[in-house]
C-alpha cells in the first residue's frame, strides 16, 4: 500500500467523489438521516479544496483506492476535514498509516497540533482517534433545538448534560 497526495486529473477526482458520497452517507446516518450525493457535487466539493490548496492524500493498494483524508487550514489550526476508509478495508491498518500521513505533512508544514470534528455519535471514530493518542476534549459546539426537533440522545461532559439528535 501507498500513500500519497492525488493529482488534479479526473480519473482521481472522481475516485475520492465516490468516497466523498460514501463519507457523507455515512455521516448522514449518525444522524439517523439518509443523505444521497450526486458525483458530480462530489467532484465539485473535491475541486474547492484544490482551489484552496488543502492537501488531499489517498490510499492506493494495485490500483484501488482504499481511503483518503484532506487538511483544512484555517488560521492558525490545521483540522481534519475528511477521513474515511471503505468498509472493506478497515481493520487493516490502512486508517492508521493515512492518519500517520496527515501528522507528517502537519510536521513537514510546521503546526503542532491536528484538530479534529468528530459527530457525538461516531464511536468508531472517537476510538479511533483515542488509539492515535487524541483524549483533550478542546471544544463543545451548543445551539438551540430546531422547531420540532426530536432529540434521541444525551451526552454528559463533566456534570452538565446535553441532548443530540
Amino acid at each position: 500500500m501507498k500513500i500519497r497526495k492525488i493529482k488534479e486529473t479526473a480519473h482521481e477526482k472522481e475516485k475520492i467523489a465516490q468516497m466523498l458520497t460514501n463519507f457523507r452517507s455515512y455521516l448522514a446516518e449518525l444522524k439517523n438521516k439518509s443523505d444521497e450525493m450526486e458525483i458530480a457535487e462530489a467532484v465539485e466539493e473535491i475541486d474547492y479544496y484544490l482551489d484552496k490548496e488543502y492537501p488531499i492524500y489517498t490510499a492506493l493498494e494495485d490500483n484501488e483506492y482504499l481511503g483518503y483524508f484532506i487538511l483544512k487550514f484555517d488560521d492558525d489550526a490545521v483540522w481534519l476535514e475528511h477521513f474515511f476508509v471503505k468498509e472493506q478495508h478497515r481493520g487493516k491498518g490502512i486508517g492508521s498509516a493515512l492518519f500517520k500521513r496527515a501528522e507528517e505533512v502537519l510536521d513537514e508544514l510546521g503546526y503542532v497540533n491536528l484538530y479534529n470534528w468528530v459527530h457525538p455519535n461516531n464511536e468508531r471514530m472517537i476510538n479511533f482517534l483515542k488509539s492515535q493518542g487524541y483524549d483533550v476534549l478542546n471544544m463543545i459546539e451548543i445551539r438551540k433545538s430546531f422547531e420540532n426537533e426530536e432529540l434521541k440522545s444525551e451526552f454528559k461532559v463533566g456534570d452538565n448534560k446535553f441532548r443530540y439528535n
